[in-house]
């Protein structure tokens, strides 16, 4: 039986950690699966894995940003150097026990979720490991690509989740005569029976509080769609470095009656949420592969988004499913979601399709293209 390797950075909430544990979830029946984290937080794994799946740790720690961030602030002196040395150590210790366990690795399939990971793939594993990265990340800058170039050097397989990534890492990489790309999308690992019933005026967005995900954006979006439709309301689920700057916005417009932001919650509850909801919304700057669309959509939530490269536009169709907004026009945006709101046939028919056409992600049909890739090789 096939031993596959997955490396990952933690187990904790994120969109990628989530995803990697439920293809190991899959890949257990059918070979053996081991995960190999970098760190364990001290923490169990914020989502569910199968007791059949090995779990190896590098670190038994957590990266000490927020600690030194902290001590920086308070500027007491002693907190910072001993909170310096700490960062300095985890960081070695990250790049270091991955080499080498990367070296000695026992395993017949090894596979990346980052680029620094494949980088150290491309390095130091032996010939005899196939070695396939996946690419979570759409960055179209000069200096992204050239790390790209020289981190896939030595990879048999770039896997890819979408036609807009395929095509451009096919530019990028066209002078790379070793490495195969394959495109196949990420699993949505179930659909809940209900539904949304789509009768209230409640947004939704999912994600990690940074300036990626650009919720200043969505809060702009929705003061414009509060001032039609005043008993709208905005649920944002996530936590992160942007939680006091998002709060101070939101109660400089007076909207603290109107929008909440939740915090880090577990999956059951942001399932929950999208029930609760009708429309989701997405401002993002840059999108891979938005697994959190899958599972609004699998709720029976029309999408609305920014039409950011190759993200969105792989799982949104205009008119179907929900609407692609050009520009970042927030205007355009705001409209949409009033027109919408304003016409429930309108919006029930878009929430239809749009669980309907979250089927075609279930495991039984993706996990079938895996598994006659990993067959054959």
């Amino acid at each position: 039986m096939k031993k596959i390797t997955l490396l990952l950075l933690h187990m904790q909430h994120g969109g990628i950690e989530k995803q990697t544990i439920t293809f190991a979830n899959e890949l257990i029946k059918r070979y053996n699966v081991e995960i190999i984290s970098v760190y364990s937080m001290k923490k169990d794994p914020a989502y569910k894995v199968n007791e059949k799946v090995k779990i190896t740790y590098l670190i038994d720690d957590a990266p000490n940003r927020n600690e030194l961030k902290t001590a920086i602030k308070s500027k007491n002196v002693i907190n910072i150097i001993k909170q310096g040395i700490k960062a300095i150590k985890i960081l070695y210790l990250k790049k270091h026990l991955m080499i080498k366990k990367i070296k000695n690795i026992n395993t017949d399939i090894v596979f990346s979720t980052r680029i620094e990971f494949a980088k150290l793939l491309s390095k130091y594993c032996s010939n005899n490991i196939i070695k396939i990265t996946q690419e979570h990340v759409n960055n179209e800058s000069e200096k992204y690509i050239k790390k790209v170039k020289k981190s896939f050097k030595n990879i048999d397989y770039l896997a890819l989740l979408g036609p807009g990534s395929t095509k451009n890492y096919s530019k990028w990489l066209e002078d790379n005569k070793k490495m195969k790309l394959i495109e196949i999308p990420n699993i949505l690992e179930n659909i809940p029976e209900k539904s949304s019933k789509l009768e209230g005026n409640n947004l939704i967005a999912v994600g990690r509080l940074h300036p990626e995900k650009d919720f200043s954006t969505l809060i702009d979006v929705f003061n414009l769609v509060h001032k039609k439709i005043q008993n709208s309301t905005l649920t944002i689920v996530g936590g992160g470095d942007e939680f006091n700057n998002l709060q101070e916005k939101i109660t400089k417009l007076d909207l603290k009656n109107s929008i909440k932001i939740t915090g880090m919650v577990d999956a059951n509850v942001v399932q929950e949420k999208m029930l609760e909801s009708d429309i989701y919304v997405m401002t993002s700057v840059s999108e891979c592969f938005p697994m959190v669309l899958l599972e609004a959509s699998s709720c029976g939530l029309p999408l609305i988004s920014f039409d950011v490269p190759v993200g969105p536009r792989a799982i949104i169709e205009n008119n179907e499913n929900g609407y692609l907004i050009q520009n970042r026009d927030i205007n355009e945006m705001s409209n949409k979601i009033i027109e919408l709101l304003e016409n429930r046939d309108k919006l029930k028919e878009l929430g239809i399709k749009s669980k309907e056409m979250s089927k075609k992600y279930l495991s039984t049909n993706i996990m079938n293209k895996w598994y006659e890739f990993f067959d054959n090789l």
